[in-house]
């Protein structure tokens, strides 16, 4: 019997692409919000820099939870609930009087929808439908985050400017609600036929297929060190990014280049992470997982070095080099740690496994924020956040290197946990 041309995973793709737009081009358009808040009512960075860490550790405390809710009902259902809670908490949000009530609104709330969202439960949820191909659905599917960038960072500048920021959440809030049709109607379970399609070996042995395979759970994956090694690497890759999302709008303003010239580069940065997404996922297919994620770290300590250095509105060649190697930074972390995590560890239960990457990724992105606010309240300066930053990211490419080695070893010598 032929196999049908069109493959409905793709479609799936699409759909977590579309989901990924708005729930990360709310979250990383923040740094707008960021400059908006702290003049309007006057809070400190730290304090400002605490709605968006809340909402990572919000973002902690229940991706894991999200996983398991998606092994066991399923996308749609989890989606259109995660997409509720986004479009409320927003809603909420354009009504708030107080630091504690954004918080609540926008930290809790629809934290709790981008959790649900996020890229360790999408990339739970395509390994159901891919194997071979895995790195470059993810990275297709991830490139969602980098064209909400793109688009949603300069168009939040436009609304605030014109409708002030509570314009801009309701604004927000309109197109959360809209993902709910979306994933009601698209999104399913792959059928069985589909599922021995996307198992069937593939001609020529990917990087995940040289691993052996077998059905893993949670408990078994927390017995090996790999496991462990992956949730390290995870809770380092996405602080630095994270700082510089919120941070670097009042950098560059604080150089003086004009606020909508910023948002435009910036967002300019989400066009370079879309096509990073693809083509580092296409590329780790290839030369593997490890090579591909050191090159992005290259990257992305690079963007770190040339922001840190930004003190003239004179220096807009670098800012648009930043926001070129940011993005290529942004779209070789997510991706590619959980792809990892999908390769090490395949089964019914890679939704709260990936559940549980997502928590790490969200301590380390409520950290660093946090901390470059802190950091520059006290010094005026950003200097040793960026080192801090550095550090991080050394660790976090040190650590997703070893895990991928111990668990080729230790299956090559038959040592792996069962």
């Amino acid at each position: 019997m032929s196999r049908p041309r069109f493959y409905y995973g793709w479609v799936i793709v699409a759909i977590s692409g579309i989901t990924l737009f708005v729930a990360f081009g709310v979250r990383l358009s923040f740094t707008v919000y960021f400059v908006a808040l702290t003049e309007e009512f006057s809070w400190p960075r730290a304090e400002t820099a605490l709605i968006f860490s809340v909402g990572m550790m919000v973002f902690a405390a229940t991706s894991l939870f999200a996983g398991i809710a998606l092994d066991r009902f399923g996308a749609r259902i989890v989606f259109s609930v995660g997409a509720s809670f986004l479009s409320l908490g927003l809603y909420l949000s354009s009504f708030i009087q107080s630091l504690n009530q954004l918080i609540i609104s926008y930290s809790v709330v629809a934290g709790i929808g981008i959790t649900i969202l996020g890229l360790g439960i999408q990339a739970g949820h395509l390994s159901s439908w891919f194997r071979s191909r895995l790195g470059l659905a993810i990275g297709l599917a991830f490139a969602g985050t980098g064209m909400g960038t793109l688009i949603l960072t300069p168009a939040v500048e436009i609304i605030i400017a014109n409708g002030g920021w509570r314009t801009a959440y309701r604004f927000s809030a309109i197109l959360a609600l809209l993902l709910i049709p979306l994933v009601l109607i698209f999104i399913r379970k792959p059928t069985h036929h589909e599922w021995q399609r996307v198992n069937r070996p593939a001609a020529a042995p990917s990087q995940s297929n040289r691993l052996r395979r077998k059905n893993w759970t949670l408990a078994m994956a927390l017995r090996t060190p790999s496991f462990w090694l992956v949730i390290v690497a995870a809770l380092c890759a996405i602080g630095p990014l994270r700082m510089l999302t919120v941070h670097q709008m009042a950098v560059a303003v604080g150089a003086g280049f004009d606020r909508l010239f910023a948002a435009v580069v910036i967002g300019f940065s989400g066009a370079v992470t879309a096509v990073a997404f693809v083509g580092f996922g296409f590329l780790s297919d290839r030369m593997g997982r490890q090579q591909t994620y050191l090159i992005g770290s290259i990257c992305l300590t690079l963007a770190i070095v040339l922001l840190a250095r930004l003190d003239s509105p004179y220096q807009g060649i670098w800012l648009v080099t930043y926001a070129i190697l940011l993005g290529l930074g942004e779209g070789s972390r997510s991706s590619l740690v959980t792809a990892v995590a999908s390769d090490l560890f395949p089964g019914q239960a890679l939704g709260a496994i990936n559940g549980a990457v997502g928590s790490a990724f969200a301590v380390g992105a409520a950290i660093l924020p946090w901390l470059a606010g802190y950091i520059f309240d006290l010094n005026g300066s950003y200097t040793l956040a960026f080192v801090a930053a550095g550090f991080t990211i050394i660790a976090s490419t040190l650590t997703l290197w070893l895990a991928q080695t111990l668990m080729v070893r230790a299956q090559g010598s038959g040592l792996a946990a069962d």
